[in-house]
Parts: structure tokens; sequence; C-alpha cells
């Protein structure tokens, strides 16, 4: 995992071009992506965490995004994972999210970490299952119906 940079674009591009990804996250346009990039570099500049690029260890192949990110709307951090489709099945989800969820609870000052999940996203609800996730609440993000899931902060 490495912070998102402007030489991700491609392939964030293709990622959201996927049928399963499109149903979660609609399609932005390469402009959206490259703004989303933007603000992830904004937000490890300003707050020291941000999203991130995941990538195979032995290739360096893309294989999706992952990492934190502070919703001011909120007052959260949420931890999120995307996989390309050739990264799916494979628990990569669960061992970024956990890894990501490790570096919140070692190094942010947060009680709980969240996820915002559409209710109809049975794989990432089955993610944040793993992580030992449970729903707090519903709510809507960006007009659309999430189900926050959340993880306390252990002690």
């Amino acid at each position: 995992m490495r912070p998102a940079s402007p030489e991700d674009v491609d392939d964030l591009v293709a990622l959201h071009e996927d049928p399963l990804v499109r149903e979660v996250f609609g399609s932005p346009t390469r402009a959206e992506i490259e703004e989303w990039v933007g603000r992830a570099e904004d937000e490890w500049a300003e707050r020291g965490h941000g999203r991130m690029t995941l990538l195979d260890r032995d290739s360096g192949a893309f294989l999706g995004r992952c990492g934190l990110r502070w919703w001011p709307y909120f007052g959260e951090v949420e931890v999120g994972w995307v996989l390309a489709p050739l990264a799916r099945g494979r628990g990569l989800a669960t061992e970024a999210g956990g890894a990501c969820l490790g570096w919140a609870f070692r190094d942010l000052d947060v009680p709980y970490v969240t996820a915002y999940i559409a209710p109809t996203n049975k794989n990432s609800i089955a993610v944040a299952e793993r992580l030992g996730m449970t729903p707090l609440r519903e709510d809507v993000l960006d007009d659309v119906p999430i189900v926050v899931s959340a993880v306390q902060r252990a002690g």
C-alpha cells in the first residue's frame, strides 16, 4: 500500500469501469478521478493519512484502493477498500482493511473507525464483519443510503 498519486489515475479509471464498482460508486469521469487523487494528496498533507493504492507485493500490479479518510461531515475516520476483479476472493480487502485499522488505532486519536457501505454491497458488509465491525447507524452519503459500521478502539 502507498499513498494514491497521479500515476494511479489510469488504473483508478479502469477500476471504476468495472460493473461491480460502478454499481456502488457510479461512473466517475477521468477528471473526477484526478480530483479524487488530488483530494487524497491534500488529506495526506493535512492529516498524515489518506487513501492509498493497493499493489501486488511481488509484481507491483494494481489491485485496487484502500485507506483511511477523514469525513468532516460525520466527524469520523472511515476505512475503505475497493478491489479490481483480479484481486477479489483472495482475502485482500480484509488484509488491507485490517492493516488500515491497525494503523488508525496505533497512530490516530480516534475512539472508533467506521466503514460506509451501501446496504446492497454484501461483499463489503462481509469484509466489515470479518474486521470486527458492527452496524452503528443508517445514514446518507452523497444522497445515497448507507449503513455505517464501526469498530471501537480496544481497551
